[in-house]
């Protein structure tokens, strides 16, 4: 008989309603296995761990005897390259999420909403736990997908982690806008120029992709509506300032100057010093010189999950697990990685592979291939992929764009970016309503209401 798929772990003292949520929540993964099928766990729910368990769904559907489990700490998928819009108020927060359940009960995969917290490789289980259950739950694999992401690493500076804002997932999205809207709130009640100035300046830490769409997408948001619906506020009152040593410095060259040239021309500024710390009243650089903001956004680098960052295993300087061409991890047998966990060689660069959505999605379709290869005994082929290119967005109808050498500036790459990331978003639903937002915003003002919830009451448990 297969190893059963979960063991409960019963916390000594529980109250009558937290066992209740227990023994529901104890369930959630408990489908038993009735046959030697083998079990295959992917572990996160971003584009990776999606594509790769959609993938071999599809390629496995009543030909390959299988069963396949999904676990993720969210019950959505996030469509990341419109984060910025999102943020912003460009496009509705919930257009550019699709929940996972109906995916994954379309092609009789496995889903569990929970968050991982270890992996013991020796005995091939996952230790997972949901948040709302008081009891941890031992899941059995027979293989192993890390796909678990990055988060934001805000310890490079002291401060960052209290008083800089992340940006990375859709909770990030709602908590920057409202802190913009926020405190245009606060600067129309104040005659303090210096408190209005603070109030009213931004500052984005770091000038990569994510950092450069999200600083042109508040510069539209603050200077080209905000400012509209707050007479009291004097426009040259807004600053905004972009902290990056060089602006998109994976960019080819001239797509970078274009983009330099653009945020000069809309006033904002660039500050090539290192960030030094963040504190309540701004940022400080490490030339001594001090930023008094309100609002600092810290995107200066990702760092991989703490659960895999733990696994001991071969890593990179950058903590990615070091994957051979079939995605399989140096040490594991059985465990492949992909995305933003593998560190996997680009032989067309001689580098490890760009942490990007266009990556994942490729690197997910491959390793289904490659697992139905080995489950069937055809011959593996190992990844390789040439990048299609880069494509930034940077607001008011323009952007930059390096398709395959083909590179677009202005309102041509805009529209590329548009109808190319229009595209990936999965289904077609998801599509229409993206689409219905930004032909509404061509003919009506962005909505700037401040959409905040309050934090309920605890109570005892």
């Amino acid at each position: 008989m297969p190893t059963p798929l979960v063991d409960r772990e019963m916390p000594a003292a529980m109250t009558p309603a937290a066992m209740s949520l227990g023994r529901a929540g104890g369930r959630v993964l408990a489908r038993p296995s009735t046959s030697l099928a083998p079990r295959i766990l992917i572990l996160g729910g971003g584009f990776a761990g999606v594509t790769a368990a959609l993938e071999l769904a599809k390629r496995c559907a009543g030909l390959l005897p299988v069963y396949i489990t999904l676990v993720s700490n969210q019950n959505f998928f996030l469509f990341t390259p419109m984060l910025a819009e999102a943020a912003t108020g460009a496009v509705e927060t919930r257009h550019i999420l699709y929940p996972i359940r109906p995916l994954c009960g379309r092609w009789g995969i496995e889903f569990g909403e929970m968050a991982v917290e270890a992996i013991d490789l020796e005995r091939r289980r996952v230790t997972v736990r949901h948040h709302r259950a008081p009891l941890r739950q031992q899941v059995h694999y027979d293989k192993l997908v890390l796909a678990l992401g990055a988060t934001p690493n805000v310890s490079i500076a002291p401060g960052a982690a209290e008083h800089a804002l992340t940006f990375k997932g859709v909770g990030d999205a709602f908590t920057i806008r409202n802190r913009v809207i926020e405190l245009f709130e606060a600067a129309a009640l104040t005659d303090d120029p210096w408190v209005r100035r603070r109030l009213l300046t931004f500052v984005v830490v770091g000038a990569g992709h994510a950092g450069t769409e999200l600083m042109a997408a508040v510069e539209e948001l603050t200077r080209g509506i905000l400012v509209r619906h707050y007479p009291s506020v004097p426009p040259e009152t807004v600053r905004l300032v972009l902290v990056g040593s060089q602006v998109l410095p994976q960019t080819a060259t001239n797509l970078a100057a274009y983009t330099k040239e653009k945020l000069l021309e809309r006033g904002i500024e660039l500050e090539t010093a290192r960030a030094g710390s963040v504190t309540a009243e701004g940022l400080a650089l490490q030339d001594g010189r001090f930023i008094p903001s309100s609002c600092v956004i810290w995107t200066a680098g990702n760092q991989v999950s703490p659960v895999v960052a733990a696994l001991p295993l071969p890593k990179t300087r950058d903590g990615r697990l070091a994957v051979n061409g079939f995605f399989e991890v140096a040490g594991a047998p059985g465990v492949y990685a992909l995305g933003d966990n593998a560190a996997q060689m680009d032989r067309h660069s001689n580098a490890p592979y760009v942490a990007t959505a266009q990556v994942a999605l490729r690197q997910g379709r491959a390793l289904a291939a490659q697992l139905e290869a080995a489950l069937t005994g055809r011959e593996r082929k190992p990844f390789d992929f040439k990048l299609l290119g880069e494509m930034v967005p940077l607001s008011r109808h323009t952007a930059v764009a390096d398709l395959s050498g083909l590179k677009l500036y202005g309102f041509p790459a805009w529209f590329m970016w548009k109808t190319i990331y229009m595209m990936k978003l999965p289904t077609w639903a998801a599509r229409l309503r993206v689409v219905l937002d930004w032909t509404v915003e061509l003919f009506f003002e962005r909505d700037v209401s401040e959409v905040s919830v309050e934090a309920r009451e605890e109570r005892p448990s």
